[in-house]
């Protein structure tokens, strides 16, 4: 085996060995999160949830599925969370996935991104948490790793 032909097969098993793609067969999903917050632990159940390292969860509920204009209050009790203080913005916009909304809310010190994610009989929540010294970069990493967000049924 020649000098390059190991190199390249180094860097291609770094490359599969450092994937964070993550496959959350409980919640249908495949998604590849921020690096620094790797996943935790998955829980089937209704909602089931996946948790991440760095204050990112994801929940999904089965059933009827709410329209993107619902309010955040209804669609929040219903997976089991609490409103995470006062709302700041609310916007529609788009994902692969389809059309989303976005909140952001603040409580003390904290600060709470989430979006909302229609899917065919069911939706997830995207929730990050973090001190508002930390959000800002955060909540950017979060957003950007949203387009890996695959529904796998």
């Amino acid at each position: 085996m020649n000098r390059s032909t190991l190199l390249l097969s180094l860097l291609l098993t770094c490359t599969v060995a450092c994937s964070r793609k993550a496959e959350l067969n409980p919640l249908g999903l495949q998604y590849e999160p921020p690096s620094g917050m790797a996943l935790l632990t998955v829980e089937p159940g209704q909602p089931a949830v996946a948790r991440f390292e760095g204050g990112l969860e994801l929940r999904m509920m089965e059933g009827s599925t709410p329209k993107v204009t619902a309010p955040m209050e209804v669609i929040l009790a219903s997976v089991g969370v609490p409103m995470p203080g006062k709302r700041l913005n609310a916007t529609d916009g788009t994902l692969p996935t389809g059309p989303v909304a976005r909140y952001e809310f603040q409580q003390g010190t904290s600060r709470t991104l989430i979006y909302f994610i229609p899917l065919e009989n069911r939706y997830v929540l995207v929730l990050y948490t973090a001190p508002e010294r930390d959000y800002g970069p955060g909540s950017a990493r979060v957003e950007r790793s949203l387009s890996t967000l695959r529904p796998t049924r």
